[in-house]
């Protein structure tokens, strides 16, 4: 079958699952069955695969079908422009995260600067890990309850060169780590209220850690624990970074300024909602 048929036939399928970047995401499976580049792809509609590529092909587009997400069909997903692998373990990285990494930036603008920091809840390291690509004088610790996203973490650091830099530690948030003092904590903690889960987006929902989800009642438990436990971990002035969900920012602002945070700043995501947040220390 030609690469223009077999994009044809994905395409449709796709849509009739309710898949509704289904003309992209055929074309990344294919690209990604064949190892060809997309430009290959477009400018050779009348190529011919071999049968073994295509069934290779169609068999990922009927597990995006299933409504798979992209990512766990490829086992790799573009976060800041590196490549992170990952699994149903772990959160995919997300556009939305990478305000997250444009607040830092904003706050630590010196990057030759040798910081240490740490990452509440690591999954994919992708946070962690684009820091430490950033910063290169830099050192980290992330923890995280799982065992399957610390080993996720461990090949991505390994895969990006970073991982004479990254100490990975088991952690249920700050109860495993002693004596530590650092610049700044980092963390995109499980936000969804506990009631939202169920509505979530089937890519979601049936393949994503509901560990890694569910932020309790109102979303807000783990900001709380967060609140609490941090300011023993940051140097005087040190600094907080977190990730929010949807009208979050209010809450968020409240429970860390009764914990002696100061709120500096925000940065919105792709849309405009207020995505990140940064408090600082007061000593």
């Amino acid at each position: 079958m030609k690469i223009s048929d077999l994009l044809a036939q994905a395409k449709n399928q796709l849509e009739n699952s309710g898949v509704s970047s289904s003309k992209l995401d055929s074309l990344v499976l294919l690209t990604h069955a064949l190892s060809v580049s997309k430009e290959y792809v477009i400018f050779n509609p009348d190529f011919e695969p071999e049968q073994y590529l295509e069934e290779k092909f169609l068999a990922m587009i009927k597990r995006r079908a299933n409504r798979e997400p992209v990512s766990h069909i490829i086992g790799k997903r573009e976060f800041f422009g590196y490549d992170f692998l990952v699994t149903h373990d772990t959160l995919d990285p997300r556009p939305d995260s990478e305000s997250l990494i444009e607040l830092v930036l904003k706050k630590n603008q010196q990057k030759n600067d040798a910081l240490k920091f740490l990452e509440i809840g690591t999954g994919t390291g992708c946070l962690t890990i684009t820091l430490l690509l950033l910063y290169k004088n830099s050192s980290a610790i992330a923890v995280d309850i799982s065992d399957k996203a610390l080993q996720i973490c461990s090949k991505n650091s390994i895969k990006n060169q970073v991982d004479d830099r990254l100490q990975l530690i088991k952690s249920d948030l700050f109860s495993d780590l002693k004596n530590q003092k650092f610049d700044f904590i980092i963390s995109n903690p499980p936000y969804i209220p506990s009631k939202d889960i169920a509505g979530l987006q089937e890519e979601v929902r049936n393949f994503e850690p509901l560990l890694a989800l569910d932020g309790g009642e109102d979303g807000l438990d783990f900001y709380r624990a967060i609140a609490k436990s941090s300011n023993e971990f940051l140097i005087k002035n040190g600094r907080i970074f977190l990730e929010i969900g949807f009208d979050q920012k209010d809450d968020v602002v409240k429970i860390f300024t009764q914990e002696k945070f100061t709120f500096e700043d925000f940065q919105p995501d792709l849309a405009g909602i207020s995505r990140a947040l940064v408090f600082k220390k007061i000593d």
